[in-house]
């Protein structure tokens, strides 16, 4: 990891703790037993759903990271074996409409988000079945002061599983969702808001607790539930202050499993603190796991030219074609088309021709905070460009055009390119996943 990384990441966390159904929890925020899961980040509700479809994985942990357009930060988990579950979420809904989806489904809520669009107060959720062996005695309560949620903990002799700040012509309230204490729970946790990152670091150097839940608040601290573990062993990690990169890295790392991610703004730099779960495994499997978990980009790229041959090649990163489509110039003479890492498109010699192929593609950066270079090589006729896209919308990110000859001193034609990483990113879908299925 470089210094910058370690400068801004002053605590890392590492606990064998004691674990299990703790607090009334559901199991996929706080299990070390590995499976397959997901994160994303700057993605649409309908890239979630599509997911969760693909994967048959289903939502656990949500953040709301832009409002207008609505987009997310979101953790699946694979639905099967101890996590598996029926389960809906729904977002842009009041909270009349929740209490109400919650009385026709027999739901109760595992992750509440709170966020305002054009001044009115909006949900997403994530809800479970409320029955069999799920059912809990719970409340969720929104808007209560600080104060109000402590009286109604001790009303209903519960605890916290979830908690939100609301902040709002200068107050400050909070959504919660509590669930009722069974005898172990009482004394086994607690909830602090606008704590540093150094008292919880205290916190956790003197106490057996870790992280249930962890909110990003305004004045730079954290409003947090944690809670003493009980049952089986799991080791669990926090960092915070990291950037996309930073996070990809961590899990590497730990070769863990996010189960809560808080997105943020700091110095304006976009920011992510993260609680990660898991157990330690050995041997070749910690290789495995710690060599294949990569950020994936989906991107589509959209090459055309009127020269007689092109080549794209990126440096500082790669692409895998999936699908590719020839859009324009399907009848040139001696068509080529080649839709790899590298990009080809070739017709007769000195044909001029328009040729357009769109690429889907996943595109995996080396650097995520650096410089993406897009190197461009066409014969000395005509004019290359290569058009970088958000799939499915037809206005560039970025595009980049070589047309004519380049003075190169060794006589090639190629012109080499360059976007920012966290430009390019901050418009596109990011994926990281684990490597099981």
């Amino acid at each position: 990891m470089t210094n910058r990384w370690t400068a801004v990441v002053l605590v890392l966390l590492l606990f064998a703790l004691l674990s299990g159904r703790a607090v009334g929890q559901e199991l996929e925020r706080i299990s070390g037993e590995r499976t397959g899961w997901w994160l994303f980040t700057n993605a649409s509700a309908e890239t979630i759903n599509s997911a969760a479809d693909e994967h048959a994985a289903r939502i656990t942990d949500l953040e709301v990271t832009s409002v207008s357009p609505l987009r997310f930060s979101a953790c699946l988990v694979k639905n099967r074996g101890a996590y598996a579950s029926d389960w809906w979420w729904y977002s842009g809904i009041d909270g009349d409409r929740v209490s109400e989806l919650l009385d026709e489904l027999k739901a109760r809520i595992i992750d509440l988000e709170a966020y305002y669009v054009e001044g009115k107060l909006r949900f997403a959720v994530i809800l479970v079945p409320n029955t069999g062996s799920q059912a809990k005695a719970w409340w969720w309560y929104y808007g209560v002061s600080a104060d109000t949620l402590s009286d109604l903990i001790v009303q209903h002799d519960a605890h916290l599983v979830d908690l939100e700040v609301l902040t709002k012509s200068g107050q400050q309230r909070y959504a919660a969702v509590m669930i009722r204490n069974t005898e172990d729970d009482e004394d086994s946790w607690s909830w602090h808001t606008g704590i540093s990152p150094g008292d919880l670091s205290d916190i956790f150097s003197s106490q057996p607790v870790r992280i249930l839940d962890l909110e990003w608040m305004s004045d730079g601290g954290f409003a947090v539930i944690l809670f003493r573990p009980r049952s089986e062993s799991w080791t669990w990690w926090w960092w915070f202050g990291l950037d996309r990169s930073d996070v990809t890295e961590v899990v590497n790392l730990t070769g863990g499993r996010i189960v809560d991610v808080e997105h943020y703004t700091q110095s304006g730099f976009e920011r992510y603190a993260v609680v990660l779960t898991g157990s330690t495994p050995s041997g070749e499997e910690t290789a495995t796991v710690r060599q294949t978990a990569r950020d994936t980009y989906p991107v589509e790229i959209v090459l055309s030219t009127t020269s007689d041959w092109t080549v794209v090649e990126l440096k500082d990163g790669e692409i895998e074609v999936g699908n590719h489509e020839i859009t324009r110039g399907s009848e040139a003479g001696g068509l080529e088309v080649e839709a790899s890492a590298t990009p080809y498109i070739a017709q007769d010699c000195c044909d001029t021709e328009l040729v357009e192929v769109r690429l889907q593609a996943n595109l995996y950066l080396s650097n995520p905070s650096g410089r993406l270079q897009i190197e461009i090589d066409k014969g000395h006729i005509g004019k290359t460009t290569v058009a970088l896209h958000v799939p499915g919308n037809p206005v560039p990110i970025h595009s980049f055009n070589h047309e004519g000859v380049a003075d190169n001193p060794d006589g090639t034609n190629t012109r080499t390119f360059s976007v920012y990483c966290p430009y390019l990113t901050s418009h596109l879908v990011g994926i990281l996943s684990s490597p099981l299925e």
